[in-house]
């Protein structure tokens, strides 16, 4: 059985910490642990369970250990981020995260991991936010997505986005800015980095 690694970014909110705790709290025939690397779900546009069905899924498996590459160099310089770096103590035993800091020195960054421990995807995510301060569905390119947080912490230049890219993946998509001008509209930010990887990945 994998273990849960622990979560490191002092940044990210306690959203994810209760999503990774509500699977192991939820009921039998739920993951209660990520999935190892080596049986990583596969994307698929069919969904036996009932919930969101994502039509064109995209596959996951190389960001999960190459989490950067999910930007291009263009797309960093148009979102005025730094070359990311990779993490490996995440809260996740089956993906690693990166870490872009914006190129003002200004304390802003952005964080990607690959969701893989809700079997159900974007389904489960919205299921354990419904009753959170910041929950309002969006669209990033084709895919549906939740901005969804525990608190909401929007005036505080801070935003949790959640894209489902397949039928059992999400990713999860953190903003924390200062000191610059979309720290006013951190979720806008959040939708334009989200934007951007799903134009390069389905590009």
């Amino acid at each position: 059985m994998s273990t849960i690694r622990r979560y490191s970014f002092t940044l990210i909110p306690i959203t994810l910490a209760l999503v990774l705790s509500s699977c192991a709290a939820s009921e039998s025939g739920t993951p209660t642990t990520s999935t190892p690397a080596s049986d990583r779900p596969s994307a698929s546009s069919t969904n036996p369970s009932g919930g969101i069905t994502i039509q064109d899924p995209i596959d996951t498996a190389p960001l999960l250990d190459q989490p950067c590459t999910a930007l291009t160099d263009a797309d960093r310089t148009d979102l005025n981020l730094t070359e990311g770096r990779v993490d490996t103590d995440t809260a996740s035993s089956a993906a690693d995260a990166c870490v872009w800091e914006r190129s003002e020195d200004s304390g802003s960054r952005v964080d990607l991991i690959v969701m893989t421990e809700n079997a159900n995807g974007l389904e489960d995510i919205r299921k354990q936010n419904t009753d959170s301060e910041l929950f309002a569905e969006t669209q990033i390119g084709k895919y549906p997505a939740l901005h969804a947080s525990t608190f909401d912490q929007r005036d505080r230049g801070r935003c949790d986005l959640w894209i489902g890219v397949n039928n059992s993946e999400v990713f999860y998509v953190f903003v924390a800015l200062r000191d610059v001008p979309e720290a006013s509209d951190p979720c806008g930010y959040a939708d334009k980095v989200g934007e951007a990887m799903i134009a390069n990945l389905t590009s």
